[in-house]
């Protein structure tokens, strides 16, 4: 009992005199290293650090204004559509165009004056020239329905009697 007593006294006689704490030994190397990096070079870690933080930064700018983007094409594109709908609309409110009073050559020179443009026409049906296109489906309350698009020719009357 004598000699613990005298091995605690000269451990206290020790560290008080020296005035110093004990150094510890590192449990693992690599926490060491890790550390001893750090200390050597903290502007290298603060600078990539703000080398990560610009990356996302621009990261995160990227898909907002890929949004805003194409929002502000959409505006565009809707004021397009808004003009081009109005022209047909109005196209259409004109009266119509008697066909068997137009000849063929001047129709042809000036097609874009018919466009969207409703037409009065007198003839007969070519049924021997239909052109059947399909197969086409369409769905009435829940209710398929198979069946073709059928296009008929229109043979009109010629308003002249040599024709």
């Amino acid at each position: 009992m004598a000699s613990s007593i005298s091995k605690t006294r000269n451990l206290q006689t020790y560290f008080s005199s020296a005035n110093r704490i004990p150094k510890l030994t590192p449990l693992f190397s690599t926490s060491n290293r890790v550390l001893s990096t750090l200390a050597e070079s903290p502007i290298d870690s603060s600078f990539q650090a703000q080398e990560k933080k610009s990356w996302s930064r621009y990261l995160l700018f990227l898909p907002g204004a890929i949004t805003f983007g194409l929002g502000t094409w959409q505006i565009f594109r809707r004021q397009d559509k808004v003009e081009m709908l109005d022209y047909r609309r109005n196209r259409l409110g004109l009266d119509p165009v008697v066909w068997n009073n137009i000849s063929s050559s001047s129709s042809s020179g000036d097609s874009g004056s018919l466009e969207f443009r409703r037409v009065m026409c007198e003839g007969i049906f070519d049924e021997s020239k239909s052109v059947y296109i399909g197969p086409r489906s369409r769905s009435i309350s829940g209710v398929t329905e198979n069946g073709y698009y059928v296009i008929t020719p229109l043979v009109p009357n010629s308003s002249d009697p040599k024709r």
